[in-house]
């Protein structure tokens, strides 16, 4: 009795020391996670290897892929700037997927971006302070742009959203000033905090009917605001998310839809819709 015991927590043992091995091997033959929408391959071995194509600066993230990164000399960019989709480094073909966090911040320089179909990410502050910029074209490849990607590009007067887009950062157009007019696509389901914030020639915003949030200070001090279409999509209207907005004297609101304390200035007239 004693040994088939003893036989039987040796091979427990045995098959459980097995899975580990089998699960290490896995793992170090992948070596891949993911960051949002991006693959990185730390097994890779150029995987982080930087370097310079055409006047702007890449890193390796795996295989096939590169990411936009800042480097200083950005700074020193003008006028119209055209992202590729692939690059050339050492005689390999690398396609360009994600614009990094601060890739051109501060290009206070740059007069309009076009964004290629091989790009799925915009970085947290990718064009952060480019208040020179006036025309952005994002290619319908970008799932995701991040906090503050925008943040300060006063010199924007309209912008396009395309509906692959399912995630606009908190502060992503804040302070855009001169935005008077935007495209929400119907592929987006939550607008984060502060995404519109200030943007104060915004006169008109329809929220599409896949958004289910409106996020903290989301359209807040957006003085020109007049008009606002809330769909019954939406179930959290969230605090201060069209505080300030002194141009919006009346507003449609869904019976079911929760709405925060202060979301709404005091003199706006909330009409609820049943």
């Amino acid at each position: 009795m004693k040994k088939t015991i003893l036989f039987s927590l040796m091979l427990v043992l045995a098959l459980g020391l097995f899975s580990c091995k089998e699960k290490e091997k896995s793992t170090s033959s992948e070596e891949t996670t993911s960051q949002g929408s991006l693959k990185l391959d730390e097994s890779y071995a150029n995987y982080g290897v930087k370097f310079e194509y055409n006047g702007l600066h890449y890193s390796i993230i795996n295989h096939n892929s590169v990411l936009l990164v800042q480097h200083d000399s950005h700074k020193s960019l003008s006028g119209k700037l055209v992202i590729p989709s692939k690059v050339r480094y050492n005689d390999a073909t690398y396609y360009v997927v994600g614009i990094d966090v601060t890739a051109f911040k501060g290009c206070k320089s740059l007069a309009s971006i076009t964004i290629p179909k091989s790009v799925t990410s915009i970085g947290h502050e990718a064009f952060f302070g480019c208040s020179g910029l006036t025309s952005v074209t994002i290619s319908n490849s970008v799932t995701e742009i991040g906090n503050s990607a925008f943040f300060g590009c006063s010199g924007m007067t309209s912008i396009t959203i395309p509906n692959s887009v399912t995630s606009i950062g908190s502060s992503a157009f804040y302070d855009c000033d001169g935005l008077t007019s935007i495209t929400i696509p119907n592929s987006v389901t939550s607008i984060e905090g502060a995404a519109f914030e200030s943007c104060d020639g915004l006169t008109s915003v329809s929220i599409p009917k896949s958004v289910t949030s409106i996020g903290v200070s989301a359209f807040a001090w957006c003085d020109g605001l007049t008009s606002i279409t809330i769909p019954n999509s939406v179930t959290s209207i969230e605090v201060r998310a069209f505080n300030g907005c002194s141009g919006l004297t009346s507003v449609s609101v869904p019976a079911h839809t929760k709405i925060a304390v202060d979301a709404f200035p005091e003199h706006t007239e909330i009409i609820r819709k049943y």
